[in-house]
C-alpha cells in the first residue's frame, strides 16, 4: 500500500503541489483582508445567594459561616438570562448601537443592532467558575466598554431580582402596619369618647379595650422593627457578582487568525489534493 501511495505522490506531486497552494494563498488573503476583531474580557465571580438574605445582613454571627463566593451553579440563572434579548436593548438604546453599527436609529433598527451585538458576544462560565463577558469589536476600546457594559447590566438585573422579594414583603409589612395603627387609633378614641357612667359602658368593657390596645401597642412595635429590617436589607441591595476584572482594551486583535487560518487551510488542501490524485489514478486504472 505505501508504495502505491509514493507512486500516486511522485507522479502527480505537480497537482497537490498547485491545489495546496492555491488554497492557502487564497484563504491567506482572505484572512489579511477580512475586518479585524478585537476581543475584550470582564471577569466576576458569583456571590453566594446567602449574602443577600436579610438574617445575614442584621446577624454578624451568620457571617462566618458562609463564604462571600458561590459556587458555579449561582451563575445558571445569570446564564440564562443572558441568552435573553434583554441586556442587548438596553446596550442598544444607551449607547446608540444602530448608528454605531449603521442601522437606522428608528423602527427595528435598535433590535437590529441589538442583535448584532448579541452575535459579537459571548457570556458564559469560565473552566474554574468565573463568569466571563466577550465582546468582539472592530474598535478595541468600544469592544471594553461594551463587555463592561454588559456586565455592570447583568449586575443591576440580578440584584433588582433578588431584591424584588424583600421589597413585596416590606410592602405587606406596611400594609398591616397601617391597618394594626388605625385598629389601636380606634379603641382609643372609643375610650376617650365615653366615660364609665357612659350607657351601656362599663368598667369592665373599658379594660378589655385596654388590653387589646396593649397587644396592639406590642404588634406595632414588631412590625415597626419588622420595617427597618426590610428596609435595610432594600437598601443594601447585595451585589450578585464580585467583579474580577474589568474588560480592557485588548493590544493585538483576536480575528482572523491569520496563522492558524493558513496552516489548517494549508493541511486540509493538502489532504484533498493528495485523495484527488489516488482518486484520478485509481480511475485510469480501471480504464
Amino acid at each position: 500500500m505505501m508504495p502505491d501511495l509514493l507512486f500516486v505522490f511522485a507522479k502527480r506531486w505537480k497537482l497537490i503541489l498547485a491545489v495546496t497552494l492555491s488554497a492557502t494563498i487564497i484563504a491567506l488573503v482572505f484572512a489579511l483582508i477580512s475586518p479585524k476583531k478585537y476581543l475584550s474580557v470582564a471577569t466576576a465571580l458569583p456571590v453566594n445567594s446567602v449574602t443577600g438574605d436579610k438574617a445575614r445582613i442584621l446577624n454578624s454571627n451568620i457571617e462566618t459561616l458562609y463564604s462571600e463566593f458561590g459556587t458555579p451553579d449561582e451563575l445558571d440563572r445569570i446564564e440564562g438570562t443572558a441568552v435573553l434579548d434583554t441586556i442587548f436593548i438596553a446596550a442598544s438604546k444607551e449607547l446608540r448601537l444602530p448608528e454605531y453599527y449603521s442601522f437606522s436609529s428608528t423602527g427595528d433598527g435598535p433590535y437590529k443592532a441589538a442583535r448584532e451585538l448579541k452575535k459579537n458576544t459571548n457570556i458564559s462560565r469560565g473552566s474554574y467558575g468565573e463568569l466571563k463577558v466577550k465582546v468582539w469589536d472592530r474598535d478595541r476600546n468600544e469592544a471594553a466598554h461594551l463587555a463592561n457594559f454588559l456586565m455592570q447590566r447583568l449586575q443591576e438585573l440580578h440584584q433588582h431580582l433578588q431584591n424584588q422579594n424583600n421589597i413585596s414583603i416590606l410592602e405587606k409589612i406596611k400594609e398591616q402596619y397601617v391597618l394594626k395603627q388605625n385598629e389601636y387609633l380606634r379603641l382609643a378614641d372609643s375610650i376617650v369618647g365615653r366615660s364609665d357612667t357612659s350607657a351601656g359602658f362599663v368598667s369592665a368593657k373599658k379594660e378589655i379595650i385596654k388590653g387589646k390596645m396593649a397587644v396592639l401597642s406590642e404588634q406595632l412595635q414588631q412590625y415597626e422593627k419588622m420595617i427597618g429590617d426590610y428596609q435595610l436589607a432594600v437598601s443594601s441591595n447585595s451585589p450578585v457578582l464580585l467583579i474580577v476584572e474589568n474588560a480592557r482594551p485588548p493590544l493585538w486583535p483576536d480575528k482572523p487568525k491569520v496563522l492558524p487560518t493558513a496552516l489548517f487551510t494549508f493541511f486540509g488542501a493538502f489532504l484533498f489534493s493528495f485523495l484527488l490524485a489516488l482518486f484520478v489514478e485509481s480511475r485510469k486504472r480501471l480504464v
